[in-house]
């Protein structure tokens, strides 16, 4: 099923605000940037489908873009405190159903959550805190984490011990902690049942608790037996 067009606007083109249009337009997005730096709107006005140089505290020149039209307002400002703030509290007041904001801090993620902001992100530290992840579980990078809770659903290479038995026999669960919950057979997934026999080149889609994944899948990366993701 193909999937709709969304309108979103995006405050606000540094590195940040740049990346995010950039990815947006790769999935198909209607994308309105807007900044006060005409150089970044110069270098994002063919990747968008409208960029404009404004002020983001400028309600006026925010309802000639299109901004009340918008599916989601993301505001990207990393500069201004203030001015952050301020173009929140404007677009929220648009009545755009999602308004998204970058905060700088704690004290800022409060003002601006006060403010009405649906959701407050905070790149760099969220980066951060991926990028650890990453060099203490190096599996980790193929899961994601189900909102609001500490389970992890990724894909695996099986474990040498787990080829040639079927679900039963692993006992799966009991044994790692973990549910299977699709096999990936040369590119073609399935729901697996108890019967179901691990083959060599299977991929399994697996979801569970970090906490309770994190020794077997470090310790098989350690040990060298093959279960890297891919």
């Amino acid at each position: 099923m193909k999937m709709s067009r969304k309108m979103l606007l995006v405050v606000g083109l540094g590195r940040f605000g740049e990346s995010l249009c950039e990815k947006l337009v790769d999935m198909g997005q209607y994308v309105i940037g807007i900044d006060l730096d005409s150089e970044k709107v110069k270098q994002m006005a063919d990747v968008l489908d409208l960029c404009a140089q404004l002020d983001a505290t400028d309600e006026e020149s925010l309802v000639k873009i299109g901004a009340k039209e918008a599916d989601v307002a993301v505001v990207c400002i990393g500069e201004s405190i203030e001015a952050s703030i301020l173009a929140s509290t404007i677009l929220k007041g648009l009545d755009i159903p999602l308004v998204v904001a970058r905060a700088q801090n704690r004290l800022h993620a409060r003002v601006l959550a006060r403010v009405g902001v649906n959701k407050v992100i905070f790149p760099e530290r969220d980066m951060g805190e991926r990028l650890a992840e990453q060099f203490i579980h190096p599996w980790i990078t193929n899961f994601s984490k189900l909102p609001g809770a500490d389970f992890l659903v990724g894909e695996i290479n099986p474990l040498p011990e787990m080829l040639g038995k079927n679900l039963a026999q692993l006992r799966f669960r009991s044994r790692y902690d973990a549910m299977v919950l699709l096999f990936n057979r040369s590119g073609a997934y399935f729901l697996p049942n108890s019967d179901t026999v691990v083959e060599e080149g299977d991929k399994l889609l697996i979801a569970g608790l970090k906490e309770s994944m994190s020794k077997w899948l470090n310790d098989s990366l350690e040990n060298n037996k093959g279960v890297g993701t891919n």
